[in-house]
């Protein structure tokens, strides 16, 4: 396993990227094509890239950080971005769609990133909704944000974070048996452009599918991939706590659950921990 010191010395040559280093040899169509932002230190891609999409950019845009100040993940969680450790992009979507179908996006952005991490040797999985995991640990997370009204959705913002070559003395002492990176799983330091591309053109591929095949073909891509189906869960929702077998997704990428009486509850929103079976 790579070490602090080892790690620090590796990003020397895998660190660093710039739009032009990006684009160079991309097999996108359109995503990434066009505006492409890198900071060297930001307070969230997030932020900017709403900015962004309220100035009026194009869809495809993409906002790139070597380090975050204000990261974060689902349920308001700090994401611990350390500079030239990860990836921490986000993408400016415009898919035309009502706010109630945008958290089928996040399963769209699970399966990309996951086939992602396939390409480099890797075996994801994905709990429910978007945590992508290696091994039983986080090494990824999607962060997806809106401005919503009554019609149709002006812009979607697609966060990702992946931990790549981020040593595990990196992540803070409360999470760090929950967590891995790309170097530490491979054994060796991950050249994060190489992965930017490929996600690129995962994420553009999966989001085409979606608009014009059917939401019904990412969910299959995910169930492949998902750990969480077939296992005892505990749900944590906004002010109570559900137990039971998640047994299916619904149509619209709803988790549902069997408690041990045997209702079924359909969990929109929530925050699943896997249970040890009774």
């Amino acid at each position: 396993m790579c070490n602090r010191q080892s790690s620090i010395v590796n990003r020397q040559s895998y660190s660093s990227f710039s739009a032009e280093s990006i684009k160079e040899g991309l097999r996108t169509r359109w995503l990434g094509k066009g505006l492409i932002r890198c900071y060297e230190t930001i307070d969230s891609t997030n932020i900017e890239a709403k900015r962004l999409a309220h100035a009026g950019v194009p869809e495809g845009t993409i906002v790139l950080a070597e380090s975050q100040s204000k990261g974060r993940g689902r349920m308001e969680r700090t994401w611990v971005s350390p500079r030239g450790g990860g990836i921490y992009l986000s993408v400016v979507l415009r898919p035309g769609i009502l706010p109630g179908e945008v958290q089928k996006l996040t399963f769209v952005a699970a399966v990309a990133l996951a086939f992602t991490l396939r390409r480099f040797g890797i075996a994801p999985q994905i709990k429910w909704p978007n945590d992508i995991l290696v091994n039983g640990k986080k090494v990824a997370g999607i962060l997806m944000e809106l401005t919503a009204g009554t019609g149709p959705v002006d812009f979607v913002i697609v966060g990702i974070g992946i931990n790549v070559n981020t040593s595990t003395d990196e992540f803070p002492l409360s999470i760090r048996n929950l967590v891995t990176s790309i170097n530490i799983v491979a054994d060796r330091p991950v050249q994060r452009r190489e992965i930017i591309k490929i996600l690129l053109l995962q994420l553009e591929l999966w989001y085409e599918r979606f608009l014009t095949e059917s939401f019904e073909t990412v969910l299959e891509a995910w169930r492949q991939l998902s750990n969480t189906l077939g296992e005892r869960v505990m749900v944590i929702l906004s002010n109570t706590k559900l137990e039971g077998v998640a047994e299916a997704l619904d149509a619209d990428g709803s988790l549902m659950v069997r408690e041990d009486k045997g209702k079924l509850h359909k969990v929109i929103v929530g925050d699943v921990v896997h249970c040890r079976p009774l």
